[in-house]
């Protein structure tokens, strides 16, 4: 959780590759083909979310 937070306030989480805030949250209008999100932290660490 520490991490997570330094990461954001470092402003280095991207949500489908738009910079977010600490006090973003992911909604149904940030999903990709109603299932799957991508976050990216720094320039290579790349994650892909599945909404079930």
């Amino acid at each position: 959780n520490g991490e997570a937070r330094r990461a954001l306030k470092e402003n280095s989480i991207s949500v489908n590759k738009e910079k977010v805030k600490e006090d973003y949250a992911i909604t149904s209008s940030d999903l990709i083909n109603e299932k799957f999100v991508l976050l990216q932290r720094g320039k290579k660490n790349y994650f892909i979310l599945r909404v079930v």
